[in-house]
């Protein structure tokens, strides 16, 4: 860390209370502490990616290099406008006896940054705290866990996938002990790490620059995809999707949807490595124009409704004028659609 935990010093104790994780009461002191005792969190999973493109295995961020870095990410230029703009902090953070924040780092850096140029002013002296005197690492993940993978402050999906990643890995915790701790699905938990073991080992070391985030939801969607399930069972075809992926042969995320259908066509497997997605699904289209077109898609899915139609609506189209208009157009529709491409029904 790039500044030793100073001793804490407080301007106020306000009371005691206790917050519950995995059971355990765990007590906590209502405090305002002085800010120049609060220290970041460079271990912080939220920031664990860019922390890793900064420091790039060099010397360990300072607390004013982790403060911009942490000011820099997504979404926290509001938070900073909210807090300056209310005074100070609603919530109190989290920290541990030596100042150390547990829960709350974006919050700590936007009073740092507010305090900087106006040392002087009482608004930014002091942070709310809660004051955990006692607590595990274990424990610190569940309660970050709770609060932004499960929570209503949520985390990016790259980084709450990071965050079970090391419940798992650094804390040794069981896909069941962590879905429940934070009340997820284990078959849930299970697909994040996976991706985020793939996205962190595969796809982020071929692209350069720390650009490869925004590969993250083409990740996601491949262990989500039911239909890709035998195909992820082989190593070689994981590598296959990942060099899809950095090579931008396939673009967007949802996309990957439609891999099940190419993978499936040996010549648009082959277009697909070549040229990329669009070409790739434009030959399965040949063969099933569903693939290729929302409109085809929307035909299918009607003529499924329509064959399985409901007694009930039978019903309403035997007895009312309304539905009986509705068939009518769509009939005249169909037959307009025939007749202008020349196709006879």
């Amino acid at each position: 860390m790039g500044r030793k935990a100073a001793a804490v010093s407080t301007t106020t104790t306000v009371g005691t209370g206790q917050i519950s994780i995995e059971g355990a009461a765990i007590v906590v002191e209502r405090r305002d502490m002085a800010i120049n005792d609060i220290v970041l969190d460079s271990d912080n999973p939220r920031i664990q990616h860019a922390v890793r493109q900064k420091t790039n295995g060099g010397a360990p961020l300072t607390q004013e290099q982790l403060r911009d870095l942490i000011l820099e990410q997504p979404g926290v230029s509001d938070l900073f406008k909210a807090i300056r703009d209310n005074g100070g902090l609603i919530e109190p953070i989290h920290v541990r006896p030596d100042g150390r924040v547990i829960e709350g780092n974006c919050r700590a850096a936007a009073m740092m940054r507010l305090h900087g140029p106006n040392k002087t002013d009482p608004r930014w002296r002091t942070v709310p705290v809660y004051m955990v005197p006692k607590i595990t690492d274990r424990q610190v993940a569940v309660l970050q866990g709770q609060f932004h993978v499960a929570g209503k402050n949520k985390w990016r999906a790259y980084e709450k996938a990071g965050h079970l990643h090391a419940m798992h890995t650094d804390l040794k915790m069981t896909v069941p002990a962590i879905a429940k701790a934070l009340g997820m699905q284990e078959r849930v938990v299970t697909r994040l790490l996976a991706a985020y073991k793939t996205m962190r080992e595969k796809v982020l070391p071929k692209i350069k620059g720390g650009r490869g985030l925004d590969r993250w939801s083409h990740v996601e969607e491949f262990y989500k995809n039911k239909d890709l399930e035998e195909y992820r069972q082989s190593e070689s075809n994981i590598d296959e999707f990942v060099s899809l992926v950095v090579d931008q042969k396939v673009k967007h995320g949802v996309q990957v949807r439609d891999l099940p259908k190419i993978l499936k066509h040996e010549r648009a497997t082959k277009v697909l490595k070549k040229s990329g997605f669009k070409d790739a699904v434009a030959v399965v289209g040949k063969s099933d124009p569903t693939a290729d077109s929302v409109v085809f898609r929307k035909v299918k899915d009607l003529t499924e409704v329509l064959r399985g139609l409901a007694s009930t609506e039978l019903q309403r189209i035997r007895q009312e004028r309304k539905p009986q208009q509705l068939l009518r157009e769509l009939f005249a529709a169909i037959n307009n659609v025939a007749k202008t491409s020349g196709f006879e029904l």
